[in-house]
């Protein structure tokens, strides 16, 4: 289940064996984040009602066994009708600093896994796991192929995204650079509601759906500092520069860089961003991976080696799944239960459907 407006529209499209049920539900705007965001915050909180009816037709249509929710806010209206129905549910924080929906619904989780063990701190959980954060094979497993994207092999490969959606400060600003820069190619990924104009070594995408490909690709990655990024940079051991997004909630990107800042990870506030501190930081991480001097073997984690501990899976999701099936095999199968001892939501539905 996720939002009808967010880009899991776009892309679980993309896995076809994923059975995926879009609810009206929007994120709550705070102030700075955009503009009228008075405005869009009372558009979702008038939408909740809809999304928590679509989120209860969705659990008596599935008559799930178990919920595991990811944080954000689609993750509300599905959690709060498997608490109400006594649905065991699992939480996973990716971030440092939880989220509201996490630290709402961890006390009622049967294990909150977390990517950072910081976290247990913000929660009243009664059960953590620090699994780490899954990370998709195909991002692990992908080769280097400047031709898909149109670049030069012979020159070093600067990736720039800002997440999902793409981040018009980031894009600027390394454009800028690059005419500082000559010696480096740029493909930066916009996203979709981007108008800037390409120059001479630079390719513009407003999206990559091979996203571990353009990864390899990269000799230097600048990123935002959302948790899903970094894990994955830390996975490939990519050398990068990250930006933290002033607007993120309880400023939980800063806290995620900080995180990594001594493997060797660089950071500049958005307060510091200007063209000539980026062109700095490019020529001296561009240097140190030129002399073989930015070595990350031996300084990430050993929970960070996900490539050689554990082939074709990520540890941390071979971990969470491990946990919530070791739960889900001890419950009986509701069909094979009295009708007086299933679950409200079993019965109601299987009445209905």
């Amino acid at each position: 289940m996720g939002s009808r407006y967010g880009l899991e529209m776009t892309v679980v499209p993309r896995y076809p064996w994923v059975e995926f049920y879009p609810i009206c539900v929007r994120g709550i705007a705070r102030p700075g984040q955009r503009p009228w965001w008075m405005l869009w915050a009372l558009v979702a909180i008038a939408q909740l009602p809809v999304a928590l009816a679509q989120a209860l037709w969705v659990i008596l249509k599935v008559r799930p066994r178990v919920i595991i929710g990811f944080g954000g806010y689609g993750a509300f209206a599905p959690l709060l009708w498997g608490v109400l129905f006594r649905i065991p549910i699992f939480l996973h924080e990716q971030n440092v600093v939880p989220g509201v929906v996490t630290r709402l619904f961890a006390p009622w989780a049967k294990k909150v896994f977390l990517t950072y063990p910081q976290t247990a701190r913000w929660l009243r959980a009664h059960y953590v796991v620090v699994t780490g954060l899954p990370i998709r094979s195909e991002i692990l497993y992908a080769h280097a192929d400047h031709a898909r994207f149109g670049l030069d092999p012979q020159k070093k490969t600067v990736l720039v995204f800002g997440g999902s959606r793409g981040s018009q400060l980031l894009t600027e600003v390394a454009l800028q650079a690059h005419r500082l820069l000559r010696e480096a190619q740029f493909l930066i990924i916009t996203g979709s509601n981007s108008s800037t104009t390409a120059g001479e070594g630079v390719i513009l995408v407003p999206y990559i759906h091979e996203m571990g490909t353009a990864l390899a690709t990269a000799d230097l990655v600048i990123c935002r500092a959302g948790a899903a990024t970094l894990a994955e940079l830390a996975a490939l051991e990519k050398p990068a520069i990250v930006v933290p997004w002033a607007g993120a909630a309880n400023d939980h990107q800063m806290s995620n860089a900080k995180s990594l800042a001594h493997l060797g990870v660089s950071i500049i506030p958005e307060s510091e961003l200007t063209p000539q501190r980026l062109v700095q930081e490019i020529q001296t991480r561009l240097r140190q991976t030129s002399s073989g001097l930015y070595a990350f073997a031996g300084h990430w984690p050993a929970k960070m080696h996900v490539k050689r501990s554990l082939p074709r899976r990520s540890l941390a999701l071979h971990s969470i799944l491990c946990e919530v099936l070791h739960h889900a095999t001890k419950e009986h199968d509701a069909a094979s239960l009295p009708w007086d001892r299933r679950r409200r939501h079993e019965w109601v539905g299987q009445s209905l459907f």
